[in-house]
């Protein structure tokens, strides 16, 4: 269950901890807190290859029987939930390293509402020839923006933590609800749902 109206959440509670000044130093130095991370980065690079084949048999699932076996939404839950983790991390909204694969105790979470069925076929052969990736082009270019100004936010958010022991609650808020919007979007085009995501970094 989310807790906006929208079907997809990203979130991560603000808490009172101190950050790592050690690990915030290892952003300053040209990101390479990143250096830490590489497992996971590896690994989800290859996921990504996978899962989108995934989503794609998903689309004909969908297509002839109007919603998606459990094993394939399944696949798609996994890889947004530990890509959300390792944002959370790197982002320094959390502490705590991410875990490999699904986790139901780590600060940041990923909700979903499972789509109604049935779902628009129509979607779904646009998915399947490539047209719904299409349709989310004015996010995706959005998103490559904000991504460089999350990169840049970062660095300031490891600084602070340097100075202060602390992550700022502006940024910290910006950079769930950057990842909420690119959540969204990925789930979107993936056929978690049918509804088309806002353009917002709101809940």
């Amino acid at each position: 269950m989310t807790t906006s109206s929208y079907p997809i959440d990203f979130v991560v509670p603000v808490d009172d901890e101190e950050r790592s000044r050690g690990l915030a130093s290892l952003g300053v130095l040209l990101f390479a807190k990143a250096v830490l991370l590489l497992p996971h980065i590896i690994l989800l690079m290859l996921y990504a290859a996978v899962v989108q084949v995934i989503a794609w048999i998903g689309y004909w699932y969908i297509l002839i029987q109007g919603g998606k076996p459990f094993w394939v939404e399944n696949y798609e839950l996994i890889f947004l939930e530990w890509t959300s983790r390792a944002f959370a991390w790197f982002t320094s909204c959390t502490d705590v390293y991410p875990t490999f694969g699904t986790d139901d105790q780590h600060p940041a979470q990923v909700l979903v509402e499972e789509a109604p069925e049935p779902q628009s076929r129509w979607l779904a052969l646009a998915g399947i020839l490539g047209i719904r990736t299409a349709l989310a082009v004015p996010h995706l270019f959005a998103l490559l923006w904000l991504t460089i100004g999350t990169l840049v936010a970062a660095w300031f958010g490891y600084v602070a933590i340097v100075l202060n022991g602390r992550l700022p609650l502006a940024l910290h808020w910006y950079f769930v609800g950057f990842h909420r919007w690119w959540a969204r979007t990925w789930g979107w085009i993936a056929g978690l749902t049918d509804i088309y995501p806002p353009f917002s970094l709101k809940p």
